[in-house]
């Protein structure tokens, strides 16, 4: 018989203070039985770790003072909303570290009787780190903050921005692919097939008549890479993620996420001018208070411009300006400034600092004698304008409302008790009620998706088919499965195994298992899930069991379908339209009614795209595309912008085409790497590759899938009796010979005390 002991590192409320490993009292009749398991063929995407069924713990003094009377809620003391950091030893020597669980108290007679415990494997604390944390909460990755001007964009379109943190150089640290977020992208080299310039944007160069056509920065979103990341997340919570593990390898180079957290045009940190807005308005006096002509100055309903005439010999003008501002929906909590601003020259009238959610500002002008207007020069003839202007250090969405009333009474010669007087009010709101600060600061946490840090890696750990655990120095180890078994060693427990009796069962209870992505809100996809009923990217393995359930592996990640677009030009004399397929691939995120959407947050490989033929090329303009849907103009000519790479989306590690003239798709060789579960035809080769195209479940699941549905393998369950030696030793990856044939460890239970073990063992198959 073993000796067990157990420590325990107490959590204790109100104190910051680390506490010491203390060691535990144990009933010495109860034997701790401990589950360990890394993937369970009856729950094929889980993540398990180290468990122990629920044992008791005498209420002893040691373990009283240890708990701190938790039983009694009245005293501030033992935290078990936290777990508390363990470690088992066997005979004194170190066999297990991990978390321990206070699960509950039993009294008798209103004493302590005994407390209820659970032991778990250091992985499980990943959720208590991370707890419901977001990726927003990853302030690291601010390091990759940049400023979005029309520089940045294009480079980081074509060539990527490449930053230095802490002295790490970081190439390609934010790029901007050719995604678009409302409209979508078309090409013609001759003009045509962009009948309607608002809603579809032409990338293409060649020739004179099509210089104002191209890519505009606000068609374009950034991404960040994967790897980043995860990096960001070993950062925020002191992790330490080891070297050499599946996060390092290739398969992530290029994987980027896209940082599309709200509809519509990328919004950022900066400031907005409230002078080219459309507004509507409301009150008994909106004709006069609209009106240009008037000698009191007008309210321009496209552009918000207010601007005030002094009426000069009056008795009295009195004028107070009200500045509303509503955040959007999900910007409530964000701050912002704001005041009400002269148009020449910036001069704040009034101003508040530090806002969250809807707030007013007011001014008043004016007072008796229409020359003594505070801040107003009587002697201006045109008046002085008034703007509104926001500032806010994230990115921050809302609407705007002004109030204008008016209030001038002049002197009545013949009736000086009855003097003329003329009331103008009205509401002047915002069309939009999504007007944003632009022209400043691009902040990676006020972009990136919506979605929580766990999920996150559980999405990569469901796509790749991961397994992780933590090794003797705390470093958290993430391999493929398969990895994973191949670094374990071989044990023979053939003496140590009952033989009175052993079981052999089937391996699984799943007749089907279905690989897939969340059902896409986007067009293309869509449209595919129509046409062929099912997902794009989805896979269902289907076995030859005559019954059973189905199961379903789902990532949370948004798959989409990305399009090599159509070249529409024009040929021969006469000429006619003709149509091609361009080397251009897009993507666009929009739904099957043409509306800008928002979907799980998207990950993607992005290619550079070497130009080598002028079908490959496209244009970046410098300027804003006009908010009225007119043709934009790009300032300086055709080829003044042409770029000569960008990075192309794409659900493969590499487009495919040949490196040498004629440059064309490769059809022969396929991407290293695809993250389509199943064979999807690659959309830029327009290929499937007869299958062998690399997939998710190719790469990842397919060595242990087949293996468990092998009409030859079973689940074989061995009861042993291991002696100390083999406890300190055996782990989940090693492989277990009993007699003449060897087994890999689906799942094995131990009595600690005992050794006694219960082994689930899947054989290896002839």
């Amino acid at each position: 018989m073993q000796k067990v002991i157990l420590y325990i590192q107490p959590q204790l409320r109100n104190t910051t203070t680390t506490q010491d490993f203390v060691r535990v009292d144990l009933m010495e009749e109860d034997l701790i039985e401990l589950t360990q398991v890394i993937q369970d063929i009856k729950d094929i995407d889980k993540v398990f770790t180290d468990y122990s069924r629920t044992f008791n713990l005498p209420a002893s003094k040691t373990n009283n003072k240890i708990f701190k009377h938790w039983y009694n809620p009245d005293i501030d003391g033992f935290d078990n909303q936290i777990i508390s950091n363990a470690r088992i030893e066997l005979n004194h020597l170190e066999f297990k570290f991990g978390k321990v669980q206070l699960e509950e108290a039993v009294l008798k007679n209103g004493q302590p009787s005994m407390y209820k415990v659970t032991f778990f494997g250091n992985t499980i604390s990943l959720k208590e780190i991370f707890k419901d944390d977001n990726l927003d909460a990853l302030t690291w990755l601010n390091n990759f903050n940049h400023n979005s001007t029309y520089t940045n964009i294009k480079d980081g379109f074509s060539d990527g921005l490449d930053f230095t943190v802490d002295s790490v150089s970081y190439t390609d640290g934010v790029i901007y692919p050719l995604i678009a977020h409302s409209n979508p992208f078309t090409y013609s080299t001759s003009n045509y097939g962009h009948p309607d310039p608002s809603t579809q944007y032409n990338l293409a160069v060649t020739g004179s008549a099509i210089a104002n056509r191209g890519v505009f920065p606000e068609d374009l979103k950034p991404a960040i890479p994967i790897k980043n990341i995860i990096e960001a997340i070993e950062k925020q919570y002191n992790l330490t993620i080891k070297s050499g593990g599946f996060f390092d390898s290739a398969a992530l180079d290029g994987l980027y996420m896209w940082l599309h957290r709200n509809v519509g045009r990328m919004q950022t940190a900066g400031t907005w001018v409230g002078n080219s807005d459309a507004y509507g308005c409301t009150g008994t006096t909106c004709t006069e208070l609209t009106d240009s002509t008037s000698a009191f100055g007008y309210f321009d309903l496209t552009t918000g411009v207010y601007l005030y005439k002094a009426a000069l010999v009056a008795l009295s003008d009195v004028t107070t300006i009200k500045l509303e501002i509503t955040p959007a929906s999900g910007f409530e909590d964000v701050e912002y400034s704001f005041d009400i601003v002269r148009v020449v020259n910036d001069e704040s009238f009034t101003s508040a600092t530090n806002q969250t959610g809807t707030q007013e500002i007011s001014v008043q002008l004016g007072g008796t004698g229409g020359y003594n207007i505070e801040h107003i020069h009587w002697y201006q003839p045109n008046g002085t304008q008034f703007v509104g202007r926001v500032n806010s250090d994230d990115a921050f969405s809302f609407q705007a409302k002004f109030t204008i009333d008016r209030t001038v009474v002049f002197n009545n010669p013949v009736s000086p008790s009855n003097p003329p007087t003329y009331v103008f009010n009205g509401e002047f709101t915002s069309t939009s009620s999504s007007l944003s600060v632009t022209g400043g600061l691009v902040t990676i946490t006020n972009q990136i998706p919506k979605m929580k840090v766990i999920d996150f890696l559980k999405g990569l750990f469901k796509m790749f088919n991961l397994t992780a655990f933590v090794d003797t120095h705390n470093n958290l180890v993430v391999k493929t499965l398969d990895d994973y078994y191949a670094g374990g060693d071989t044990h023979d427990i053939t003496k140590y195994v009952k033989t009175d009796e052993n079981t052999v069962g089937k391996t699984t209870p799943f007749k089907n298992i279905n690989f897939q992505y969340p059902e896409a809100k986007t067009i293309l996809a869509q449209e595919f899930r129509n046409i062929n009923n099912t997902r794009f990217g989805s896979l269902e393995y289907e076995s030859e069991i005559a019954e059973g359930s189905d199961y379903t592996v789902e990532t949370p990640f948004s798959h989409m379908m990305f399009e090599r677009i159509t070249d529409i030009y024009e040929s021969g004399s006469p000429s006619v339209l003709k149509s091609r397929t361009s080397y251009v691939q897009a993507g666009v995120s929009i739904d099957t009614d043409l509306k800008p959407v928002v979907d799980n947050p998207l990950i993607f490989y992005a290619v550079p795209n070497d130009i080598r033929l002028t079908v490959r090329r496209v244009n970046f303009a410098f300027n804003e595309r006009p908010a009225d849907g007119s043709l934009p103009t790009i300032d300086s000519g055709d080829s003044a912008y042409v770029v000569n790479t960008y990075f192309t989306p794409s659900n493969s590690s590499s487009l495919g085409f040949t490196t040498s003239a004629p440059y064309v798709p490769d059809t022969t060789n396929a991407p290293t790497y695809n993250i389509n579960f199943g064979s999807e035809i690659n959309s830029y080769s327009l290929t499937d590759y007869g299958g062998n195209n690399n997939s998710l479940f190719q790469l990842y699941y397919q060595n242990y899938i087949t293996r468990v549905f092998n009409k030859r393998t079973r689940l074989f369950k061995f009861s042993a009796v291991l002696p100390l030696k083999v406890l300190l030793t055996l782990t989940l990856d090693d492989l277990i010979v009993v007699g003449t044939r060897a087994y890999t460890i689906n799942k094995m239970s131990t009595k600690l005390q005992s050794g006694e073990t219960s082994f689930e063992l899947l054989n290896e198959p002839t």
